[in-house]
This record gives structure tokens, sequence and C-alpha cells, in this order.
């Protein structure tokens, strides 16, 4: 297993893929941290750029923490993961590089499990590098940006890293799935920016005529839902929903993209 996950690793770090698309992610935070620099002092003000990002709380003298914060709550790493995890993956398989190795495995499963240690290693990259952005660009659009409080800094990224990576392995059960990158991609954006809320509020709507509980929201056991309204200063109970959801679909997805890895031929 070592072998096979080093690997995938070597491929994936010698991929001028990964680092462009690394850069897209990068240059999309960046210039949401411009855009979010104009919002300073204005409560309640939300950044549009294809996604949302609400700034209440933003000052000219901020940290690493805060904006990290305000940057994992907008989705805006999922959208490279998204990105990276259909390229890296559906390559492989386009390649014939999958079908040429499965047969050296003693489980195919174990290719899954190479691809979701790949997907945690460019998730590491993507949050490593956006505290670089948010200390050098946010040192020339804001008035100061510091380390800060390093718990504060290392529990948000701690828990969003745990959600992010429940997310990559949906992302990962789709490819799985559908086999297709176009289709696969589109759908992942499309829950990245929230394309499938009318549904959640039509489920929301039953749920409510049915048991009569206006406050039950499916949003908060999706992870898309968890990604953007959970944090480190978020209530315990909040926190333990989070990390529970996130890890229910941790396991569900990777034994459903392992069952089907296994069972299913390879092309």
């Amino acid at each position: 297993m070592i072998n096979v996950i080093k690997m995938d690793l070597y491929r994936m770090f010698r991929s001028k893929s990964t680092y462009l698309i690394l850069l897209g992610t990068l240059s999309f935070v960046g210039m949401i941290l411009y855009s979010m620099s104009e919002s300073i002092g204005t409560p309640d003000v939300e950044i549009t750029i294809g996604i949302t990002t609400k700034t209440d709380g933003l000052r000219s003298y901020t940290d690493l923490a805060t904006l990290f914060k305000i940057m994992a709550s907008s989705n805006s790493f999922l959208i490279g993961s998204v990105i990276f995890s259909v390229l890296f993956i559906n390559r492989e398989e386009a390649s014939g590089f999958t079908k040429n190795i499965a047969g050296q495995v003693t489980s195919r499963g174990l290719l899954v499990l190479s691809k979701f240690v790949s997907q945690c290693s460019f998730i590491v990259l993507s949050f490593i590098g956006s505290l670089f952005v948010f200390f050098f660009m946010g040192n020339i659009i804001f008035d100061s940006v510091s380390l800060g409080n390093v718990f504060d800094l290392v529990k948000e990224m701690s828990l969003q890293f745990v959600f992010h990576i429940a997310f990559a392995t949906i992302i990962l059960g789709l490819i799985t799935l559908i086999k297709q990158p176009i289709v696969s991609m589109l759908v992942g954006i499309l829950l990245t920016f929230g394309g499938f809320s009318y549904i959640y509020q039509m489920i929301n709507n039953i749920i409510h005529g049915l048991t009569g509980n206006e406050t039950f929201n499916l949003m908060n056991y999706t992870v898309t839902g968890i990604v953007p309204s959970i944090t480190g200063t978020s209530p315990i109970t909040s926190i333990i929903r989070g990390m529970t959801v996130s890890a229910v679909f941790i396991v569900v997805m990777l034994t459903y993209s392992i069952t089907v890895k296994t069972k299913s031929d390879i092309n």
C-alpha cells in the first residue's frame, strides 16, 4: 500500500497540472482577498465573485486565523479540490495507467485509498499556500496582517481539513460512479456553488410538513453546508455535529468507492 501511495504522490508532484490548479486556486483566493479589503468597517457585507463571502468582523489590522476562517467559509478551497480530483484521477483512467497497475496490487481498493491521500495532500498544499497569500498580499492591501494566535489558526485549519477531506471523498465517489470527467466536474462545481440548494429546501419543506419541526435544516447535515457555517468559534455542539457528519461521509464514500472499484471492470 505504501508503494502505491508513494507512486501516486510522485505522479502528483511531478505533474504540471497540479501546480497550475494550485496557482489558479490561490489566484482566486487572492482576488477575493483584494475584494474583501474594500468592505472593511461595513457590517454584514457580502463579497460575491461567483461565491459569497461574508466579511463581517473583518478589520484593517487582522490575523491569519481570521482571514483563513473567512476564506474557507466561502467554499473557495472546495473549487480547487473538485478540479484537481477530476483531472488527476480521470487522467490516469484515460491514459490506461490504472489498468496497467491494477494487476500489480493485492487489492484494487488500494488505488482508491492512494487517490484519497493525493486529494488530502492537495488540500494541505492549498491551505498552506493560502497562508502565504494572506500574509504577503494581506500586508499590502490591509494595514497589517499578523500571525495571531497560533492555536486558533491550527484549530481553524484542522476543522476545515476534516470538512474538506469529507468533501473530497464525495467527489471521489462521484468520479467512481459517473466515470465521465465533464459530468463529475459539473456536479462537483454545482455542489460547491449551492446548485442543489433548491432540492435541499424541497426536502426541508417535506420534513417540516410531516414532522411539524420548522427548525430542521438539511444543510446542517451536508458537507457543503457545514464548511461555511462551522468555525473554531462555533458552539461545541455544532463542531461535534460537523465532525460527526464529516466522519460519516468519509467512511461511507470511501467504502463505496473501494467496493465499486474492486468489483467493476477497468477499461
